[in-house]
Parts: C-alpha cells; sequence; structure tokens
C-alpha cells in the first residue's frame, strides 16, 4: 500500500510538472531508506527484519522509478515511461482498488502474501509486469 500512495501523489506531481517535488520526494525516500538499514543493523526477530526487507525493497525501487522519471524528463501523465508502470488506483465510485499498466486495468484481488521474502524488482521485473497485463489484455479481448 506504501507504493499506492506514492502513486496517488504522483500523479498529481506529473500533472503539474512540478519536478522540484519530483526532487524533494527522492531526498526524502533516500532519508528513509538510510533509517530502515540503521534498523536493520540492529539485532531483529526474523519477522521484523521481513517487515523492513519488504518496506526497504519498497522504497528503493520507488526511487529508482522516480530517478529514471526525472532523468527522462517526464511531465506528462501519457508519458509512456509513466504508463509502463505497475499503478494502483482506489476508485472512490466503485469502492475498490485497481491496478494499471498500459491500457490494461484490473481489480486488486487483496490477495495475502504474509511476510515471505520478497522479489527484488528491478527493470527487468518491470518489463515482465508489462509483458504480463498486456498478454492479459490480449488474452482477455480474445
Amino acid at each position: 500500500m506504501l507504493f499506492q500512495f506514492f502513486l496517488s501523489q504522483f500523479d498529481k506531481i506529473i500533472k503539474h510538472n512540478q519536478r522540484s517535488a519530483m526532487k524533494t520526494y527522492v531526498k526524502q525516500l533516500n532519508s528513509q531508506i538510510e533509517e530502515i538499514v540503521i534498523e536493520m543493523r540492529k539485532f531483529l526477530k526474523p519477522n521484523e527484519y521481513n517487515k523492513f526487507e519488504t518496506v526497504l525493497t519498497i522504497d528503493v525501487h520507488t526511487r529508482d522509478t522516480v530517478d529514471i522519471l526525472i532523468r527522462d524528463g517526464i511531465n506528462e501523465p501519457h508519458d509512456f515511461s509513466w504508463q509502463c508502470q505497475l499503478r494502483f488506483y482506489w476508485l472512490s465510485k466503485e469502492d475498490n482498488l485497481f491496478l494499471q499498466q498500459c491500457n490494461e486495468k484490473f481489480e486488486y484481488g487483496y490477495e495475502h502474501m504474509g511476510l515471505n521474502d520478497r522479489l527484488v524488482v528491478t527493470p527487468l521485473t518491470d518489463r515482465i509486469y508489462l509483458t504480463v497485463t498486456q498478454v492479459n489484455r490480449i488474452f482477455s479481448i480474445v
């Protein structure tokens, strides 16, 4: 849900072309990442460590994503680099959470993942997500 909150805020930032807000957000993420790493160096129970590890993985991916969007000069919600991101949106009128990537939109399934080791998210992982959502769209149309 952290990433969902980030995306709802970031959509507004892009729409208003607030590049300084993007850079400020990266600084906040870097500070949060440093704080998490400091906490993870302490003696933690396995579940506590997994919680921090999950948040750290999400924050690092979010920071890297924002860095790329800043570097590429993304300033429109319709830019392909932004549309390629797997985004979560809460739709009030439907009272539900949806995922969207490019032209595919589907309901979130509310699956409980537990505290498993989190998959490290890389640019390749993002491309796999994009491929899967687009294949899902193609086969749902047929």
